[in-house]
């Protein structure tokens, strides 16, 4: 039992005389450095509190990623069809805002594909802007295909040619000379004909 005591008064003596020793060490402090502790307090506090916070974003404007779904329509002056299809973004797109969007396409405007222009391109605008989604619109005016034919006099017989005069579309049986005299001079001055319904009316016409 006394061995007990003994060794509990062991341990017990020396932490006794630690704690003393730190409060009287921190009583000093306090007493030479008064409010010191406090200070150091709340730099601590204020910088755990730095630490903590997370950040936030300074503006919550959509722009265009990689997972953005980009469509593009095509529109048709002449005919007024409107076709729509999912196509790869542009890397020049990608972050943009709408608003930066808009001026990239006035820029594209300004000098577009060469794929474009050969299918008539006029211009493009945006129709739809979100980070999910952006839908514009390219608006062509293909070239009218060219067509007709001409009626020349060629050995004393009408030919048909295709409308750019480059290769005969057709020979026929008919006699210049004996076609109405204002014909004659129609055709001998090469008669344009605008479509093949017009044609074969005149075939119909003067075929023997």
């Amino acid at each position: 039992m006394k061995f007990v005591k003994r060794i509990s008064l062991f341990f017990i003596y020396p932490l006794s005389m630690f704690a003393l020793g730190f409060a009287s060490n921190m009583a000093i402090m306090e007493f030479f450095y008064p409010g010191d502790s406090k200070v150091k307090l709340q730099v601590e506090e204020e910088k755990k509190n730095q630490e903590e916070t997370v950040p936030v974003s300074v503006s919550d404007e959509p722009i265009m990623t990689a997972n953005t779904q980009y469509i593009v329509q095509s529109y048709n002056i002449v005919t007024g069809e409107t076709t729509e299809e999912e196509a790869v973004s542009p890397d020049k797109f990608m972050g943009l805002s709408r608003e930066k969007l808009v001026l990239e396409i006035e820029e594209y405007n300004k000098n577009p594909s060469l794929s474009d222009l050969e299918l008539g391109f006029q211009h493009m605008e945006l129709i739809s802007f979100s980070s999910g989604k952006v839908v514009v619109r390219k608006s062509f005016e293909p070239e009218q295909e060219e067509k007709g034919f001409f009626l020349l006099n060629e050995n004393h017989y009408v030919v048909v040619y295709d409308h750019q005069l480059s290769q005969v579309y057709m020979n026929t049986d008919i006699l210049v000379e004996e076609l109405p005299e204002n014909l004659q001079n129609e055709i001998l001055n090469m008669k344009y004909i605008e479509d093949e319904g017009e044609l074969y009316n005149f075939l119909e016409s003067y075929s023997s």
